[in-house]
């Protein structure tokens, strides 16, 4: 009896918040709310994004709250099923997936064609601006829906030991091919291996894409990769590692410790290792170059997520992201985090024109910058995010000698199948 009176006591309280943060008086905006992790300058930077929005319109109110790191995922999900918590997190749209599915995310296309029926294409053009390979991680959710945006833009930058490159007279590889080219030669004169992955699915797609396997079948709910070539691949692979010219896992913590200490001779990995590489005296300069891109460049796009609450703070999610990524805003939202706007209505914006121009030497953006022109993304649909996780556990076998390539493209081809249909 306590039991159940203790579930009624939660029962009313939920509810009473759920009304409570949707209901509007005539002296009370609507507020939204949006959870977030970040701190320093990006923290900074979405409390003023909040309070100009908040300064332009008397509907609204934008409250943003810090939460913490740990365990953030759970909390919002947990708050977002039982009616109350936020209205915008940031992250990537595999996250989208999950809310979207259970009802819990807000397809914004509704508000988009209100707004075009007014004349305000504000965001449509926003949405239209994007990169067109990019466009998938936006408009490539199953339902067709838009649940998730992006707010900035980062990818894989070659990270290398300049000092080793041009004493044996290497250039940083522009192809597969070359790749194992330079890190065979540094393995025969160096001893050590002269490639380590530091976002190894992100290669393996990579390898899928720039070998014209395609990727998911949304409408089929398939993938389109596995067979003879993806063997091929993921044999390949193995062998440069079994032959030491590419290394599988770190020696210390991290890919940029290893570089900087001399026991491997380059990386690929997310452009923000410039801030964290420092090289130990003795052991060579750090240098930096595109990663091989081909036809496809790996994006990587974080940016918020409208989760649903009620149908007056819905809306009011959606007018602040609409300000929160205008050509100004969303300029601001890349310099915050030393990141690329992927929106090409900002591109002209002169803060952000400054900003690239005025890199600092350090920087590895303007490395993204250039592959740029052919970055993608992949559909957002259920699974997906299971397919990533498949396709990596598989090479760790084929390179650990525990299955033949040929066993571990069977194995993928299920098991990546059934996450797609949901099994």
């Amino acid at each position: 009896m306590k039991k159940i009176i203790t579930i009624l006591v939660s029962m009313v309280l939920v509810s009473s918040m759920i009304f409570a943060a949707g209901k509007k008086s005539k002296d009370k905006k609507v507020t939204v709310e949006i959870w977030h992790t970040y701190n320093g300058k990006q923290a900074a930077a979405l409390i003023d994004a909040a309070d100009r929005f908040n300064a332009t319109q008397s509907k609204y109110i934008v409250e943003v709250k810090n939460q913490d790191y740990a365990g953030f995922t759970d909390t919002v999900y947990n708050a977002v099923a039982n009616g109350i918590g936020p209205s915008i997190i940031f992250n990537y749209g595999t996250t989208a997936v999950d809310y979207a599915n259970e009802g819990l995310a807000i397809d914004i296309r509704k508000y988009i064609k209100k707004d075009n029926k007014k004349g305000d294409k504000t965001m449509q053009n926003i949405i239209d601006s994007l990169p067109e390979a990019m466009k998938t991680d936006v408009l490539g959710f199953e339902d067709g829906g838009i649940y998730y945006l992006p707010g900035c833009t980062t990818g894989p930058v070659f990270f290398y030991n300049k000092t080793i490159f041009e004493e044996l007279g290497l250039n940083p590889p522009t192809n597969w091919d070359e790749l194992v080219e330079v890190s065979k030669t540094i393995k025969e004169k160096k001893g050590i291996p002269g490639f380590h992955s530091d976002g190894l699915v992100d290669n393996i797609q990579e390898l899928i894409m720039h070998n014209g396997l395609g990727y998911i079948d949304v409408a089929n709910k398939r993938v389109t990769f596995c067979g003879p070539k993806l063997e091929e691949i993921y044999q390949w692979y193995a062998d440069n590692c079994k032959k030491g010219y590419f290394s599988f896992n770190t020696i210390g913590r991290y890919s940029s410790e290893d570089l900087a200490n001399g026991d491997i001779a380059s990386f690929s990995g997310s452009c923000v290792n410039d801030q964290y590489i420092q090289m130990v005296e003795g052991k060579g300069e750090l240098g930096m170059a595109k990663w091989i891109s081909g036809d496809f460049y790996t994006a990587w796009n974080r940016g918020p997520i409208f989760l649903h609450r009620n149908d007056a703070v819905d809306e009011g999610a959606y007018e602040f992201v609409k300000f929160f990524l205008n050509r100004e805003n969303a300029a601001k939202w890349a310099i915050a985090n030393s990141a690329l706007c992927p929106y090409g209505t900002s591109a002209d914006v002169p803060e952000y024109v400054a900003y690239l121009k005025n890199l600092p030497a350090t920087s590895a953006l303007p490395y993204v910058q250039a592959n740029m022109a052919v970055s993608g993304s992949f559909p957002n649909v259920t699974g997906s995010a299971a397919v990533r996780k498949i396709l990596e556990e598989y090479l760790n076998y084929v390179v650990d000698g525990k299955m033949t390539a040929k066993e571990a493209v069977a194995a993928i081809e299920k098991q990546c199948n059934d996450a797609l249909n949901g099994r």
